[in-house]
């Protein structure tokens, strides 16, 4: 059954709306049994999760939960033996130590893998994602396939979506600088090279600009890796990333950075083929919120 909100609801109140003869404590139970699926086929495990107006859920009655069961936990956009490419929420972190309250992409990964496979392959790190951006990280099953992939990283070309403030001087160009981090973890540009300093660049071009609320959104391209480097490069630009409070966006917008990784081609670590995995812009980020 697909239940769609008429206004911004909380999943447990949508639920409670779709079947009034039933009760909160037992309608709270079947979401944490994953009867409740979002509208990408991810299951929602809390209640009280808010949807906007026009979000779609799936419900399937306790006998039919097992079909979610086989499903993984998140979106997954190519999986085989050695290779598994999912999507990032914005707010997770890529790995690192976790808690209930602080999860990661990798831990929920791991967990998917280790159950998949019986506990046979376990999920291992290739590459980062920063907490408050989204889109695709790939992770491999093994430990071969991870360093094959990490030994031909330049190899691996990466593309973001950045809806950015303003609109850049050249519609498409180079970003280049050493980067360094001060002691609030903050990171910066450099002239030169110095102790600590990172050459990073980045190649950008425009796409689309909205004149109405003055925002240009760019393709970005990586040539090097570094922390923050798109978030740095674009504020030098004197067009910070749409919501990117810490490197100069303007601060009456929601603080939800508008980067999205959209694209990875990467030489396959068994066959050698070149694979293309892409996703599209999600809803809302062409639209950024702004603060009450």
């Amino acid at each position: 059954m697909i239940l769609t909100a008429q206004r911004d609801i909380s999943l447990i109140d949508l639920l409670l709306e779709a079947f009034p003869d039933s009760n909160r404590t037992r309608l709270k139970k079947a979401v944490r049994l994953g009867c409740v699926a979002s509208g990408d086929g991810a299951l929602m495990k809390h209640a009280e999760t808010m949807l906007h107006k026009g979000e779609s859920v799936t419900f399937k009655k306790y006998q039919a939960r097992e079909l979610y069961r086989e499903k993984a936990p998140f979106r997954i956009l190519f999986e085989d033996e050695d290779v598994l490419v999912v999507f990032k929420p914005a707010g997770i972190l890529t790995s690192g130590r976790t808690t209930e309250k602080v999860r990661s992409m990798f831990g929920i990964v791991n967990g998917y893998v280790l159950q998949k496979t019986r506990h046979r392959q376990r999920a291992y790190t290739v590459h980062r994602l920063d907490r408050e951006v989204c889109g695709l990280l790939m992770f491999t099953k093994n430990e071969e396939s991870k360093t094959f992939l990490q030994d031909h990283w330049k190899e691996v070309e990466k593309k973001y979506y950045a809806l950015v403030e303003g609109r850049p001087a050249q519609a498409a160009g180079t970003c280049s600088s050493f980067l360094k981090e001060n002691a609030r973890q903050v990171m910066y540009s450099v002239a030169r090279e110095e102790a600590d300093a990172k050459w990073a660049v980045t190649h950008y071009r425009t796409l689309q600009y909205d004149e109405a609320t003055h925002t240009t959104l760019l393709e970005v391209r990586l040539e090097t890796g570094r922390k923050n480097q798109i978030r740095v490069h674009l504020s030098d630009m004197g067009c910070p990333i749409v919501g990117d409070r810490k490197y100069g966006a303007d601060d009456s917008v929601k603080r939800q950075i508008h980067l999205m990784a959209y694209s990875l081609v990467f030489p396959h670590p068994r066959t050698g083929r070149r694979e293309t995995v892409e996703i599209n812009l999600p809803r809302g980020f062409m639209s950024p919120a702004v603060t009450a």
